[in-house]
């Protein structure tokens, strides 16, 4: 009997790293693999997850979400059954309760550093027709969407203008942005060890290179923020010298694109240079008209949260609220805590939030605030946790989660983190540093 419990938790884990593999180019066959891969988890396994405290708290959570919607869903007075949109109220609850299983179940998965490993190189190698996307839709003008299988695969390649605002594959380029982000750690990561092969050192200077890049001419704010935070986290102390002494002069650079410091002429210069889809975005032009400001969305998200404080007003309810107080369209409240409240009650999302906070607190305590020693195998888990950090940074400023992709990932990587807190094999780096 044991002997078929290893073995179906050695064709789970093969199906889990196939999943992360096809997930950013083949969403719905990825999906469809880590599924299988989590039932393979859930049955052949003796221990019992559920008496685990942090998973405890997060299936506590899931029954909170499940019975805010259910008291919403029964309310005549709710936002979404006004506005004939019943439906959301149950289907957003698949944005988090499935997410809450798989963070469960591919904790198995993601054991010690080197499962952990395997998956990073799954997801960076699985990013790859990521990068062909992107290429071709700036450089080839490739459009789509493309769509194969039945519509089981799809890439969306929207039209740009000029080179940047690329989405690649994704429908939108703060998506774009968002992978890229998570990986991008890694690909630092990556950068300091097994160098002696040059054809595998040339492989991860195109990829630093081509993702660095490609963030770039995403054109998102946040994206280019998150860039920069990984170097001083990853980097030897020996590099991060470079990343602060270039800091002023990259401060020089974008004051002057917005504002004429020394003239308009070196201005004008200076925007002859970087291409206008960047350097629009360090000054006002575009947001003027804007109908209602990033703010303004975050004070009536907060005060609609007030206004059902216990239950919220149901997923997806912020749309409809807004509308019916503004006039105005906005698909979320672009900050995914706010989104919580206002959908499922402070209460149901203080306890997920905090469960969350406190995977990361404890993680980056421990990796980041102790004596471990940073080398081949944790400085793969170091930049498991900025990847993590990244992620949660800009879910305060937009909502990237809505995509299937980047929250099974997100996910997935708050497993790890979880993981990465009783994972004995740390400790044992203590006096052994070999980076």
């Amino acid at each position: 009997m044991e002997f078929l419990i290893n073995d179906s938790l050695k064709l789970g884990n093969i199906l889990f790293y196939i999943g992360i593999f096809l997930l950013p180019s083949a969403f719905s066959l990825g999906s469809i693999l880590l599924i299988i891969s989590l039932i393979f988890s859930f049955t052949s396994t003796k221990e019992n997850f559920y008496k685990e405290k942090l998973n405890l708290t997060f299936l506590i959570s899931s029954l909170l979400l499940l019975f805010s919607s259910i008291i919403n869903f029964l309310d005549p007075n709710a936002i979404n059954n006004i506005a004939d949109n019943s439906y959301l109220t149950f289907v957003g609850l698949f944005n988090w309760i499935p997410h809450i299983f798989l963070f469960i179940g591919c904790q198995k998965y993601l054991k010690n550093s080197n499962t952990r490993r395997n998956c990073v190189i799954a997801l960076i190698s699985g990013s790859i027709p990521i990068l062909f996307s992107c290429f071709s839709q700036s450089l080839l003008n490739w459009h789509g969407p493309m769509q194969t299988l039945f519509g089981l695969i799809v890439w969306y390649q929207r039209p740009i203008d000029g080179i940047t605002g690329i989405t690649g594959l994704f429908n939108n380029p703060n998506y774009l942005g968002a992978w890229l982000n998570i990986i991008w750690p890694f690909c630092i990561a990556i950068m300091f060890f097994d160098n002696k092969n040059a054809i595998k050192v040339i492989i991860k200077i195109f990829l630093t290179i081509s993702i660095s890049a490609l963030i770039i001419l995403t054109g998102s704010r946040s994206a280019w923020i998150c860039l920069l935070i990984p170097i001083p986290l990853i980097f030897p102390q020996k590099f991060r010298k470079w990343f602060f002494y270039s800091i002023p002069f990259i401060t020089f650079l974008i004051l002057n694109l917005s504002f004429p410091l020394l003239g308009k002429g070196f201005q004008s210069f200076l925007r002859a240079l970087v291409p206008e889809g960047l350097w629009i975005n360090f000054t006002n032009i575009g947001y003027e008209t804007l109908e209602i400001s990033r703010l303004d969305i975050w004070r009536y998200a907060s005060n609609f949260a007030l206004e059902s404080s216990v239950f919220g007003h149901g997923s997806r309810s912020f749309t409809s609220l807004l509308f019916n107080e503004t006039g105005i369209w906005k698909g979320h409240s672009h900050n995914l805590p706010l989104e919580l409240m206002v959908s499922y009650g402070i209460p149901t999302a203080l306890i997920l939030l905090l469960s969350i906070s406190y995977i990361v607190y404890k993680s980056y305590n421990k990796l980041f605030f102790s004596d471990i020693k940073t080398n081949k195998k944790t400085i793969i888990d170091k930049a498991w946790l900025v990847s993590l950090v990244i992620l949660m940074l800009m879910h305060l400023v937009d909502i990237q989660y809505f995509d299937g992709r980047i929250s099974i990932v997100g996910w997935i990587l708050l497993a790890g983190a979880k993981n990465i807190i009783y994972d004995d094999e740390i400790k044992a780096t203590l006096n052994h540093r070999e980076y």
